[in-house]
């Protein structure tokens, strides 16, 4: 089978400014004193100066009847390419084929603001709102899943024309955007997908198993002919972006193990499965002996998605295996933390062991990458994640565009940074930013 490939295009567009009139200032909690924007909605179509716009590189479906895409476990499988979606056209989503309107007023429900990333998603809707000329509503949830519930319900309450839901946990929260739905606002999803028979328009995603299918893969083309004794730290164990990032890991990395010792898998879905089994390993004994690959994983520790999180794991591991050669980490904090506890038991990072992560792309990560200290990671932009909504939520009232058919998911284009394209990636801003999303519909 042959290796995957990634493309990155990237194309400069000289665009000339256009004069936007600005909506009104956003409340920071759903509030019934919520006034209409008294300022137009800009003639000019919110994706004219972005980079062109792109799809993911999606791999070859070499077994669309697999058990990777029917298994009852979803919960190490999200962001995963499949086999293309059945019709979604027959589910009310509480949109017709042409909802044009002259005033948009948009709910932002998150469950947290309390990271870097989360945070620069909401300060990124917040200006696409006020560029597009939309009211917007934000509510935050502080991890409170029942403050969450409550938030989108209270957006209903409020007369919203559309909620964007950056959800806490899916199953909880259907039930409330059924709701919603019923009582006519439409709901697009931001973070983990909605299951694809909910009545959400879409979520807008991250492909946290492929993502971590890459970063496997390149891992494990720098043991070419050695043993490999790694340790993980997934930021929570049950968490499905946790264990979605991990299981796709140990999918690239066997992938690409048995490509080097001449014996690949039938299939790439072959692969992914002798890859899920190893995960749930580690998620019953948090280790994993595979002879077959000449590998292991030694211990498996929670990082909280953490900087604190990823040192306490990396020092409780190197404490108890100063072997281990590769450490795999859950996002960009975790494999700082990591670093650190690593470096101060006398490793020496690079060299003696190698630190690679599905990743938040933060612009100090990057940097590592460039220098070495990082082997790689993968780019989960928030400016992204934002502009894919709030353009989506234009197309639909603005452009007319017919969203009543479109996937359950849409995904980010995957983008693995190493040392060869990291100055690509740096950028004056904390995270990077990813090509526009293409907006597709089904059938």
């Amino acid at each position: 089978m042959k290796k995957l490939k990634m493309a990155v295009l990237i194309v400069l567009v000289l665009v000339m400014s256009a004069s936007l009139l600005y909506g009104c200032a956003p409340k920071t909690e759903p509030s019934a004193s919520a006034s209409p924007s008294a300022s137009a909605t800009p003639s000019a179509s919110p994706s004219a100066s972005s980079p062109a716009t792109t799809s993911p590189e999606i791999p070859a479906i070499g077994d669309p009847n697999s058990e990777v895409y029917t298994m009852s476990n979803r919960i190490p499988w999200s962001g995963l390419y499949g086999p293309q979606e059945k019709s979604r056209a027959s589910i009310d989503k509480a949109i017709k084929a042409d909802n044009k309107k002259d005033k948009v007023k948009v709910g932002y429900v998150t469950w947290t603001n309390g990271t870097p990333f989360f945070a620069a998603m909401t300060e990124e809707i917040t200006k696409e709102c006020q560029k597009n000329g939309f009211e917007l509503t934000t509510a935050v949830s502080d991890g409170d899943l029942n403050k969450q519930v409550a938030n989108i319900q209270n957006m209903v309450t409020l007369g919203v024309d559309v909620i964007i839901d950056c959800d806490l946990d899916v199953n909880t929260e259907t039930p409330a955007i059924k709701d919603a739905v019923a009582a006519g606002v439409p709901v697009i999803g931001l973070g983990l997908p909605f299951q694809a028979d909910s009545p959400a328009i879409t979520t807008a995603a991250t492909t946290y198993y492929e993502q971590g299918f890459l970063v496997g893969k390149y891992a494990a083309d720098q043991y070419k002919d050695k043993e490999v004794i790694a340790a993980t730290s997934p930021g929570q164990i049950g968490h499905t972006i946790a264990e979605s990032k991990l299981n796709g890991f140990i999918g690239g990395f066997v992938y690409e193990r048995a490509i080097q010792m001449g014996k690949p898998f039938p299939s790439r879905e072959d692969a992914m499965l002798y890859g899920y089994n190893l995960e749930q390993q580690i998620v019953k004994t948090a280790k994993f002996s595979d002879p077959d690959y000449n590998w292991s994983v030694v211990a498996s520790l929670d990082g909280a998605w953490s900087q604190e999180g990823g040192m306490k794991a990396a020092q409780d591991i190197v404490t108890a295996h100063p072997d281990i050669n590769l450490f795999f980490t859950d996002n960009d904090q975790e494999g700082f933390g990591a670093i650190k506890a690593l470096q101060q038991a006398g490793l020496k990072v690079g060299t003696d062991v190698l630190v690679a992560s599905v990743g938040d792309g933060t612009k100090e990560a990057v940097q590592m990458v460039k220098d070495g200290t990082y082997l790689c990671l993968t780019l989960a932009s928030p400016y992204t994640w934002a502009k894919t909504t709030t353009d989506l939520v234009y197309k639909i009232f603005h452009d007319g565009f017919d969203a009543t058919n479109m996937p359950s998911e849409i995904f980010m284009q995957n983008v693995l940074v190493t040392k060869d394209n990291a100055d690509q990636w740096l950028s004056d801003s904390e995270f990077s930013t990813l090509p526009d999303v293409t907006f597709t519909t089904l059938g």
